[in-house]
């Protein structure tokens, strides 16, 4: 198999011994994309922050430290990642502070209007179906909870040569920064902002759940 290919899938879903040390690595390789991310994120206030493609764990992990009052779940369709992904949060999966489940983004085994804010570091433009994802993550988006995507595989960047051709064999979603704000706005999400550390490779784009969708989930009195 292209070696490419190979490490695609295993970033899609990891497998096996491979598919562990795939994820133990992820964490490392994207901690400082992760912090920077989560560093344009007010979260002191948070009460439920959701993690889609969890990985190994590592953004949970910070989660802890940066959303100190917030119950943290994460998901991920990779029995390997969530098994790493337990091991690097041990203690505040121990302490009912971390919550894992094995599950897509195409169908969150959320209530509506569950989470304050969701992520995804480094795993939308893997999955299979991107506007419908962004729809479930709008459902479970609790009112005026914002959705925050994080990456560095984006066209017009630094490393635009490199990502387009990680996305040549038309496994990986990639779009350039106002293309992918188009999107989520169009998926019904208000206020959507970029960000970009352009000498990194880096961008963090930012939406929030319309205040009407919001105002009209609050029951009459």
């Amino acid at each position: 198999m292209n070696p490419v290919n190979w490490l695609i899938g295993q970033s899609r879903r990891p497998r096996g011994l491979a598919g562990r040390l795939v994820a133990q690595g992820m964490n490392r390789a994207h901690f400082p994309m992760t912090d920077w991310a989560l560093s344009l994120i007010s979260l002191q206030d948070l009460r439920t922050v959701l993690d889609v493609g969890c990985g190994g764990g590592g953004a949970l992990l910070r989660l802890t430290d940066l959303a100190p009052h917030a119950e943290l779940h994460g998901i991920d369709h990779s029995t390997q990642a969530l098994g790493v992904a337990a091991r690097t949060n041990r203690r505040p999966v121990e302490q009912g502070r971390v919550f894992l489940r094995e599950a897509d983004v195409s169908e969150l085994p959320y209530e509506d209007s569950r989470f304050d804010l969701i992520v995804a570091i480094n795993s939308h433009y893997l999955w299979p179906d991107f506007e419908a994802g962004l729809g479930e993550i709008m459902r479970v988006l609790g009112p005026r909870g914002s959705v925050a995507l994080a990456g560095g595989e984006y066209f017009g960047g630094k490393h635009d040569a490199r990502n387009r051709r990680l996305a040549s064999n038309g496994r990986m979603n990639c779009q350039t920064l106002p293309e992918l704000r188009d999107i989520v706005s169009e998926a019904g999400y208000s206020g959507a902002v970029i960000h970009e550390e352009w000498h990194k490779g880096w961008f963090c784009v930012v939406g929030h759940k319309p205040v009407a969708d919001a105002e009209d989930s609050v029951p009459p009195t």
